[in-house]
């Protein structure tokens, strides 16, 4: 039967491809890894040691070369024990080599013999050579035992594989050569694991690796002496023994110390991902990072690791290393800081909005904008905002490749209105409502006419502008976007201008204006005999003009930006000019002027109508009165309960029987916008008390049947302060004093 074990030809061949890969990946030139972590595992305290083998169970043996006899033994701990010893004082013993089984075996360099050792100490012959220098023994994996010839003298050696002579036969074995060492001796052969055949070379301490029938240095002399006997553990680290006095065994841990830190893209560690590596053997080992970031694999084996970095769950990293050095390497993975700011059509953040987010993972998360998220791995990130509740924005994919500082836009929208007066300037105190879809956002007033919000929802939009009550602006439009919004208001400036009968303006009149909404504004004229309102709603007014002596009353409509009203008084502190007043008495002293008088004072307007005793003192009212702005429709005097018609047809007027003496005017004041008509009581004091009652009391009548307005004057020598509370106690009407000096001086 042919022995199934393949030759060391056959074995080194198929081991040449593999080493040759090797050494391409760990250096081309000399296939040498780092050095191993070297250790002193023994020392002979009375002694050498020839060659070593390891067991299946990891125990040493060693033989005690050259010292004679030759003995075997077994190295526990720092206890050896003698295994075998040679029946002959003169006879040593150099290589030794187990098998997997347990079978030992032992070479007799003097005679050229190897032996197999039995149980009960005994050995049995299994190879005589002709040339003797039995060496070092070393078992492949398949089981095939080798041996190397102890020529220490010459420049090259020889390994040989011991065949059995013949087949079913295990008892006697012939020499097969193997291997030829180009220069230098052997001092030990071993093979490891994997079936790779490694020799030391002796004295100059270095170890050989045969790639292909070729050796390869694969370790140079490190800090020991020598390297003779080599054997391999199970895990593949060496021993060797110093073939000196005495004599020691080193113990080579090939295994790397590997450190690995997991890093962020922004170079920050990653405590608590997961590492799975791919071994050189293949298994899968699953590693966390600690708080640093780093894992460890200790007592690892050179070759390529393939480690694939999870952080949650998605895989942020695939790394591959041949690794052939105790090394600390950085992972750095795709994993990054994202910020993510909700913001509003206009660019700005939008407070109060939640930020709901898929994370790569899977995870849903919800937060309050802006949102930060340290720590994310690559992958699409889908945002959604809502705001108070309502989705105004996204789904919106984020694509994280880096770090991501990016603002998710949303249909949220601010909107700034300013409203300002035709001629450009804001309008004050207006009140601003505010209506999206129908619903109402804002209705507030503002001092300078403006108004900004945020937060809005897309939607039809309704701004409207009311000033005083009375809307003044008003726009809709679309809201889709931010907006600033100028809207011009309709209103008016009004002036108001109060002068005498000669032009000269009248300071301190007291102008009340009142508006649609019944709201009153009041104030007084200034040095210039002027009012001025602005900014006031373009809608109908009402106006009193009261210069202490004398009201006025009268109505506009606000339908231009600017509108000027002006109101001449009769009495002020101008003289009327004297030839004015000399050619109104000739004409009403003469009796048969009268219808002169009649057709002069339809023309010329006057203001007041007056009742006197004394011609002079008419022809003094009559100047004073042709000298007014009012045209006269019609007039009655009444005297001792009797009615006449002095001017006009007399059927506007109501005639008043048995009333007190005094004259009625019904005049058209054209001076006011628009025009307006009045009745004019006059009455020449006797008695003021009583008069000012009857006074009273015909202007309440004529206001009433007449259905115009009426004022009432009091002609009188003075007027007193007992007078003028009378006056003010009168409510309803108008009532005013005028004294006969005033008349005078007309």
């Amino acid at each position: 039967m042919k022995d199934p074990r393949p030759p060391l030809s056959n074995v080194l061949v198929k081991l040449s491809a593999f080493l040759l890969i090797s050494c391409a990946i760990i250096d081309v030139a000399s296939c040498q890894p780092v050095r191993g972590s070297l250790s002193v595992s023994y020392v002979r305290p009375n002694g050498r040691i020839g060659d070593i083998a390891v067991t299946a169970s990891g125990e040493l043996l060693f033989t005690n070369y050259p010292t004679t006899p030759g003995r075997l033994f077994t190295l526990t701990g720092s206890r050896e024990t003698l295994l075998f010893e040679m029946p002959s004082t003169a006879q040593n013993a150099y290589g030794v080599a187990v098998s997997q089984e347990g079978t030992v075996y032992i070479s007799r360099p003097s005679t050229g013999e190897v032996f197999r050792l039995v149980t009960g100490g005994g050995s049995v012959l299994v190879l005589k050579r002709q040339v003797k220098n039995a060496g070092c023994l070393a078992f492949s994996p398949n089981g095939t035992l080798y041996m190397a010839e102890l020529v220490p003298t010459e420049g090259y050696q020889r390994v040989f594989e011991l065949a059995p002579r013949a087949p079913g036969a295990y008892g006697s074995m012939a020499e097969v050569l193997a291997f030829t060492a180009p220069s230098g001796s052997i001092g030990g052969i071993a093979f490891n694991s994997k079936g790779e055949f490694f020799y030391s070379d002796g004295p100059r301490g270095r170890l050989w690796k045969v790639v292909n029938g070729t050796p390869v240095l694969y370790m140079d002399k490190g800090t020991w002496p020598t390297m003779y006997g080599i054997a391999f553990d199970p895990m593949d680290n060496l021993y060797f023994c110093d073939w000196s006095s005495p004599g020691s065994i080193y113990y080579l841990d090939f295994r790397l110390g590997l450190t690995y830190r997991v890093l962020d893209g922004n170079k920050v560690p990653l405590g608590g991902a997961t590492v799975r590596v791919g071994l050189p053997n293949g298994t899968m080992l699953s590693l966390t990072s600690n708080s640093t970031g780093h894992v460890s694999i200790t007592r690892a084996w050179p070759g390529s690791y393939d480690l694939n970095v999870f952080w949650r769950n998605v895989s942020v990293g695939a790394f591959k290393f041949d690794e052939v050095a105790t090394a600390k390497r950085d992972l750095s993975c795709s994993v990054f800081n994202v910020k993510l700011t909700a913001k509003d059509s206009s660019g700005r953040p939008s407070t109060d909005c939640v930020l709901r987010l898929q994370l790569p993972n899977g995870t849903t998360l919800e937060l309050t904008s802006p949102v930060t998220l340290p720590f994310t791995p690559a992958g699409t990130i889908t945002a959604t905002a809502l705001y108070k509740g309502v989705q105004v924005a996204g789904p919106l994919p984020i694509n994280v490749t880096s770090n991501v500082d990016s603002s998710v836009p949303c249909a949220v929208h601010s909107l700034s209105v300013s409203v300002v007066d035709p001629t450009g300037k804001p309008l004050k105190n207006a009140s601003l409502e505010v209506r999206l879809d129908g619903s109402l956002v804002a209705n507030q007033s503002s001092p300078l006419g403006s108004i900004t919000l945020d937060g809005l929802f897309s939607g039809m939009c309704s701004v409207t502008v009311r000033l005083r009550g009375v809307r003044v602006a008003q726009s809709e439009f679309e809201l889709d976007t931010a907006r600033t919004l100028t809207l011009t208001a309709n209103v008016s400036q009004l002036t108001l201008v109060a002068k005498d009968l000669f032009g000269f303006p009248m300071q301190g009149t007291r102008v009340t204006v009142t508006l649609s909404n019944g709201s009153l504004i009041a104030g007084t004229t200034d040095g210039n005999g002027t009012y001025s309102l602005s900014q006031l709603p373009m809608t109908e007014v009402a106006m009193s003009f009261d210069s202490g002596t004398e009201r006025r009353e009268a109505q506009v409509n606000l339908d231009k930006a600017k509108v000027e009203v002006s109101q001449i008084f009769v009495v002020s502190s101008a003289t009327v000019p004297a030839a004015v007043a000399l050619l109104l008495v000739g004409l009403i002293v003469v009796p048969s002027t009268r219808r002169r008088l009649l057709s002069i004072v339809k023309a010329i307007p006057i203001e007041l109508s007056f009742e006197g005793e004394s011609r002079d003192m008419i022809a003094k009212y009559s100047d004073l009165l042709s000298s007014s702005r009012l045209n006269v429709e019609e007039a009655l005097e009444v005297r001792g309960g009797k009615a006449r018609v002095i001017a006009g047809e007399g059927s506007a007027l109501p005639r008043l029987e048995e009333a007190a003496d005094h004259i009625v005017f019904l005049v058209t004041d054209k001076s006011v916008i628009p025009p307006r008509r009045e009745v004019r009581v006059v009455i020449e004091a006797t008695d003021p008390e009583e008069d000012l009652f009857n006074l009273s009391k015909l202007v309440r009548l004529y206001s009433k049947l007449a259905r115009f307005k009426a004022l009432g004057v009091l002609v009188c020598d003075k007027v007193t302060d007992e007078m003028m509370t009378d006056v003010q106690g009168i409510e309803d009407i108008e009532v005013a004093y005028i004294t006969r000096e005033t008349l005078e001086r007309v």
